[in-house]
């Protein structure tokens, strides 16, 4: 527990806000870090990643919009443009825009990219469950269910 103290985690001093809030971000911080080199053997970041899994489970074959994609992730405009044009460069999306409305973009998966989601896909449940691993199946059920409430409180605000 020692170096939970390297991080700024103090326990015992009755601030569960602090122990809990700087866990979560210290643990976002070492999962991001592990599941970027694991997209990296993909030539993927996580943000072109997450695009493209948004894009595939809430798109489909007709495609969505680039706001929709927004909707899903936390993720800027700007910041969205780009890693679409990146997306785009790659062969991994196209983007058209909407008949009737100019304005809005819609954005497909391309077969390419279809295919190497469907083949990573299990490979990468395997990476997420190997993080979650280290707790036992009750603890995680207890974790997720308590992030959840947390995570649904806040929105609610």
């Amino acid at each position: 527990m020692d170096k939970l103290k390297t991080y700024g985690i103090v326990q015992g001093r009755g601030k569960h806000y602090e122990e809990a809030l700087y866990s979560l971000a210290l643990l976002y911080n070492i999962c991001n870090t592990k599941m970027s080199a694991y997209l990296k053997k993909h030539n993927l970041t996580v943000g072109k990643f997450n695009i493209l899994v948004a894009i595939k489970t809430h798109g489909g074959e007709e495609g969505i919009s680039q706001v929709e994609i927004s909707k899903h992730l936390i993720v800027t405009p700007s910041n969205m443009t780009k890693l679409i044009d990146k997306l785009e460069k790659d062969k991994l999306v196209t983007r058209s825009a909407l008949e009737g409305d100019r304005r809005v973009n819609i954005i497909k998966v391309t077969a390419t990219a279809a295919n190497m989601l469907d083949k990573m896909w299990d490979e990468y449940s395997k990476e997420l469950e190997g993080l979650m691993g280290k707790l036992s199946k009750k603890d995680q059920e207890i974790i997720s269910s308590n992030l959840v409430k947390w995570l649904s409180a806040i929105l609610e605000e």
